[in-house]
């Protein structure tokens, strides 16, 4: 199983390799894009992927991985870099059993609102008591707006 980040910024997922492969030919996964499959620990561009490269149009001999394209002049840096997904039932159990120290928020990368939830004993149980329930409705995306991953 698949997941991708598209040129929206959201991700799409779990699809398997078959959605890809028409994915690629409807032009809606490039070369560039990223992609994530389960078991793996990066995203990686579509173009590294030796199952794509037949769809992709791209000699399976000699393959060199093409890099994505930099950014426009002037843009800056991105601060964090596309990072693992997060999954859903780990930041929901997190979320239940030490949500009163803001942990749940660390791991979603929501660092500052971890801070506060940590010094505020969870906002006096109240916020503890709310993130408990959307994180089990699925309401929360990690830091950088994508959705948690829910693999169960």
């Amino acid at each position: 199983m698949y997941y991708v980040i598209g040129a929206n910024g959201n991700q799409y997922g779990p699809v398997d390799e078959a959605t890809i492969r028409s994915w690629i030919a409807d032009g809606r996964v490039a070369a560039s894009t990223l992609s994530f499959a389960v078991g793996e620990s990066q995203w990686t561009p579509v173009s590294n992927r030796p199952e794509f490269r037949e769809a992709l149009g791209t000699p399976s001999q000699g393959f060199a991985a093409v890099p994505p394209p930099p950014p426009p002049p002037g843009t800056p840096p991105l601060a964090v870099s596309p990072q693992m997904p997060r999954e859903w039932i780990v930041a929901l159990l997190l979320s239940i059993f030490l949500g009163m120290f803001g942990v749940d928020r660390f791991y979603t990368g929501h660092i500052a609102f971890g801070l506060i939830k940590l010094f505020t004993g969870g906002g006096c149980g109240v916020w503890w008591i709310i993130d408990v329930i959307l994180y089990a409705t699925g309401a929360v995306k990690d830091a950088w707006g994508r959705p948690l991953v829910k693999t169960i």
